[in-house]
């Protein structure tokens, strides 16, 4: 007995030493079933290093046990109402206090997605082991928060650790993007291409973003270099990626609007829902979707644009029908004023 005392007691100042000295955990050449099934539990496409290589823990209060089927249960649970419309996630965490980075990961992702960042937050300060998707959706969550101060602690750590992986710089260049800081999401591309890290559209359309939400008077060359610079590295453009091209190029004279769409037919991108409504908005010169809900007040102000401008967003929407683009209400609600006004 005193021999099994002894011997726990040893284990647990090994334990206790190790979380003193160091805020990584090695895993073993194997990785454990619980990081695994993390994994696939969030669909995350993350490179090996991320995948297997290492736990951070910035609190250092112990190892992470295997969650129990309850927690794997309720993981599952969070990612299904966070991904419905409307969904209610936090009637499904609403009972849970353990500290499972698997649950309190899904409880934040589910907060992300549905908007609740104060929410996703309060659950970000309760937790106490830090793995690498936490660390993603974090991010993420401290972007939309502006947390700027915040997001750049957690990045550092990973940094100085050497953890970064696309998955971890997604992340960061998505705080980027909400907070629409350009430079900080060409510093992540850039120590990206240092460490031989391969970007993916995801990290270029972001990137642009972060141009597309800056005050930047030279953002819309910014988000042109971002998009020279994807293409250069053999990745094809979507229609997100056209979407926030188009945003930050909101001040720019309206040819550039035009060759936008001359560039998106080279690539064979087509406009969809979403990006005819914009472009519209940025067309004819209305900040947001608010300001028309009334077709008077669309004519008032149509009448005082330029007659070129009308008439390149009326054979704009009717390129869109030809082609059978599904037109949103507000776009509907544009054409109906522009045949008015011009007859």
């Amino acid at each position: 007995m005193k021999r099994a005392i002894r011997s726990s007691l040893i284990g647990i100042l090994i334990v206790l030493w190790q979380g003193s000295n160091h805020q990584t955990f090695a895993l073993p050449k194997q990785p454990s079933s619980y990081f695994v099934r993390q994994r696939q539990g969030f669909g995350v496409h993350a490179p090996a290093g991320e995948r297997l290589g290492m736990v951070v823990n910035t609190n250092t209060t112990g190892l992470i046990l295997e969650p129990s089927q309850e927690e794997k249960t309720l993981a599952s649970q969070l990612k299904a109402a966070g991904n419905q419309k409307n969904g209610r996630w936090q009637q499904v965490y609403a009972k849970y206090s353990g500290f499972s980075p698997l649950v309190l990961t899904a409880a934040m992702q589910a907060a992300l997605k549905q908007g609740d960042y104060e929410e996703g937050y309060k659950i970000y300060k309760r937790v106490i082991h830090m793995t690498l998707p936490t660390y993603t959706i974090a991010m993420k969550l401290l972007g939309k928060l502006g947390r700027q101060d915040e997001v750049e602690r957690l990045w550092g750590q990973l940094v100085e650790q050497d953890l970064v992986g696309q998955l971890a710089a997604g992340g960061r260049i998505d705080a980027a993007a909400s907070i629409g800081d350009i430079q900080a999401a060409e510093q992540v591309l850039d120590y990206m291409k240092a460490k031989g890290i391969e970007a993916n559209v995801v990290h270029f359309t972001s990137a642009i973003n972060a141009c597309a939400n800056s005050d930047d008077t030279n953002r819309a060359k910014a988000a042109q270099r971002f998009l020279d610079a994807m293409l250069t590295a053999g990745l094809m453009p979507n229609t997100v990626t056209y979407g926030a091209l188009l945003r930050a190029l909101q001040q720019e004279p309206k040819h550039r609007l035009q060759n936008l769409l001359v560039e998106m037919k080279g690539h064979n991108v087509r406009p969809d829902t979403v990006f005819v409504e914009c472009f519209l908005f940025t067309l004819l010169n209305s900040r947001t979707k608010g300001e028309w809900r009334r077709r008077n007040v669309i004519v008032a102000h149509l009448r005082k644009l330029p007659f070129a401008h009308l008439q390149a967003a009326k054979h704009f929407i009717d390129e869109m029908r030809d082609t059978k683009v599904r037109l949103a209400y507000s776009s509907r609600l544009i054409d109906a004023a522009l045949r008015e006004v011009l007859g």
